[in-house]
């Protein structure tokens, strides 16, 4: 639990950090709805995640992936992971740009926030048990879901405030009303 504790870390100097500029970009409204979007895209895409490094660890176990075999095994999760995340993200930015007024920046930056999110999870869920088996002779159901789970933490935390900030910046957020002014 230490180690996840200190791989979480960088997830508190994320949020934290870029939570000012972030907030006058988009408004008090936004910023909240973006803050409240990340348990949810968190949760979404350590899901997949989880589910990638189960189905793997499975796989393993019973043979049907071996060092011979892992490329075209991680190739599959990979495309799976690229469609769970592109429908997720559509899901999940047709709700932001509802919830954010049907603003359609919003909606896409929270979308493909979503996307890097899932298709991320996918890869480390798939790679995790992968190289605990292969390259470090462990056992991967111990070490893979703990130090998958954090590395989405901090990917995930980074589509959702440093990407997204980015993409803001990039696209153009609306207009804030001066009355949405964070800090007011």
């Amino acid at each position: 639990l230490l180690v996840t504790l200190a791989i979480e870390i960088p997830v508190l100097f994320m949020i934290s950090g870029g939570s000012d500029r972030l907030c006058a970009l988009v408004g008090r409204r936004r910023y909240q709805l973006m803050m409240a979007f990340l348990p949810l895209s968190s949760a979404i895409s350590g899901n997949c995640g989880l589910q990638a490094s189960t189905l793997t660890t499975r796989a393993i176990s019973h043979l049907h992936v071996t060092k011979a075999s892992y490329q075209r095994w991680l190739t599959k999760e990979i495309g799976a992971a690229f469609h769970l995340g592109l429908s997720m993200g559509t899901v999940l930015g047709a709700i932001a740009f509802y919830a954010g007024g049907f603003d359609v920046v919003f909606g896409v930056t929270i979308g493909i926030a979503q996307f890097v999110s899932v298709l991320t999870a996918g890869l480390t869920g798939t790679l995790a048990p992968l190289i605990f088996t292969f390259i470090f002779h462990r056992d991967s159901g111990k070490w893979g879901g703990p130090l998958e789970t954090a590395i989405q933490d901090i990917v995930g935390s980074f589509a959702m405030v440093v990407l997204s900030y980015r993409l803001l910046v990039m696209l153009g957020p609306t207009e804030v009303d001066p009355s949405d002014l964070c800090g007011c």
